[in-house]
């Protein structure tokens, strides 16, 4: 492909469009030299900065602060939350696509390379932001619970309907997935009231999405062996129309109908999210003493390249400052690792035909860091105080999803139903197309489908804190009562 036609894709690659929007995006602005102070623009920001600073300035970012990233419920300051990992995948990110940004200008492809880096960040900012409480361990809670409560349409006994309308919404709930529940937030749950929330660019939203297709692969099929983009889901059917609008705008090929190749930014906001989770969860580990720290510095020194004979410097004493500059080191080793596959590889990307994470696609990452991530699930994941506190999440978020849910499929809600709807916010059951037009939560359920229902539910308790789930559950069960 010519560095003409390549530029055209990565214009539509970095498409402006935003989201649930009619209006057509700016393609280029006329500069004009102001005459005044008055006359200065009033925003010099690109649409991908803006982008950057809705994710910052929204209360699902900041909701992040206290869900767990490794260690839940940490007692030590020190320990990374969502919060902090996303801002420190953020900044690798940003790293990694203002230096692919150069390398694509090398190989003729006009492009911004500051353009790049603003919106790799930005997806690293939201790539968890769909978390609920307690992480992964999360996830698997809510995914237990859809399957010991509910039942697949079809296989329903007739004292128990189902009340899912399609084996796709029965996948949604059954396989809860925070990628798709992140794609939710950015796209319905932050400004509810209008058409694609806040409606983000396609670009940013291409470049989050690690799994652009649905629950249900067309004719229920497998996931193809290798095919990363298809090892996950990325948007529930109640999203489906925003996702395609995405997708198509950012010009992902599409596979089969509702299935897409990964945007190519999107390998480098998975490298961004791998390098983090290898390296910091490791720092952390040895923070609280899971891991010995010189162990800590002895593995990350393996990512580095042999010194040349004369350069090698005695590591600093302090064991602090030493596993700082090992990170430091380690984290610049692996983000220029991942540049050079980028670019060795980006014109198959381009054409939707590269499935391999950028830090698996070579033995000098891929080895050091397997290691390093089995070191820490070993010591630090499987760490007996991390699986009590996993242990117990299950039982919060199962017993949230026993009495919130049970009270919006009803018709017929009891006594104390009823009292639990009234805890529920109003917003929850908001929609564009269909407006509430009373504060009667009643008639807002009534225009729902039971399936939309539930959601509402898992959009407000995979939006709780690790802190706010516990202190809610243990109210609500008569263990600790308001003060």
């Amino acid at each position: 492909m010519g560095s003409g036609s390549r530029t055209e894709r990565w214009r539509q690659f970095l498409s402006g469009h935003r989201v649930g929007s009619d209006v057509k995006p700016v393609e280029a602005l006329v500069e004009k030299a102001p005459t005044s102070y008055e006359h200065l623009p009033l925003d010099e920001r690109t649409p991908y900065d803006v982008d950057y600073d809705r994710i910052v300035f929204s209360s699902e970012f900041r909701c992040l602060h206290d869900k767990t990233q490794v260690f839940p419920l940490s007692s030590s300051d020190y320990t990374r939350t969502r919060l902090t990992h996303s801002i420190e995948a953020s900044c690798v990110g940003r790293s990694l696509g203002q230096l692919a940004g150069r390398g694509l200008k090398m190989q003729d492809v006009k492009v911004e390379p500051s353009h790049l880096g603003t919106i790799v960040a930005a997806a690293c900012l939201a790539h968890d932001i769909g978390n609920p409480p307690f992480g992964h361990s999360g996830e698997a809670a809510i995914q237990h619970w859809v399957e010991q409560r509910l039942t697949a349409p079809g296989s329903a006994p007739s004292n128990r309907p189902s009340p899912f309308g399609s084996p796709e919404e029965w996948k949604d709930l059954e396989s809860f997935e925070g990628n798709a529940q992140g794609f939710r937030i950015l796209n319905r749950l932050q400004s509810r009231e209008r058409r694609g929330g806040l409606r983000y660019t396609a670009a940013t939203l291409g470049a989050m999405s690690k799994y652009p297709r649905p629950s249900v692969l067309p004719g229920g099929r497998e996931p193809v062996k290798g095919r990363v983009s298809e090892k996950k889901f990325g948007y529930f059917q109640d999203d489906r129309v925003l996702a395609l609008e995405a997708y198509r705008a950012a010009g992902l090929r599409e596979r089969e109908e509702g299935v897409f190749s990964r945007h190519p930014l999107a390998f480098l906001v998975e490298a961004a999210d791998d390098i983090c989770y290898a390296v910091i969860d490791l720092e952390d580990s040895a923070k609280l003493g899971l891991i010995p720290t010189k162990d800590a510095c002895e593995l990350l020194d393996k990512v580095l390249p042999s010194p040349v004979k004369g350069e090698v410097r005695p590591p600093p004493a302090h064991p602090e400052t030493r596993m700082a500059q090992a990170r430091a080191r380690a984290i610049g080793v692996l983000i220029q690792a991942c540049v050079r596959v980028f670019l060795e590889h980006v014109e198959a990307m381009e054409a939707g035909e590269w499935e391999t994470p950028l830090v698996s696609a070579r033995d000098e990452v891929r080895v050091p860091l397997k290691v390093i991530k089995e070191l820490t699930r070993r010591q630090g994941y499987e760490s007996e105080r991390v699986l009590q506190i996993e242990s117990a999440g299950f039982k919060t978020l199962g017993g949230l999803l026993d009495m919130f849910a049970g009270a919006v499929v009803t018709d017929t809600p009891n006594r104390e139903e009823k009292k639990l709807r009234q805890l529920l916010p109003l917003e929850l059951f908001q929609r564009p197309d269909n407006p509430l037009k009373s504060e009667d939560i009643g008639e807002a359920l009534a225009r729902l489908s039971m399936y939309q229902r539930l959601l509402c539910v898992t959009d407000y308790i995979s939006g709780m804190t690790d802190g706010f789930a516990v202190e809610l559950y243990q109210r609500l069960s008569g263990i600790k009562l308001p003060t």
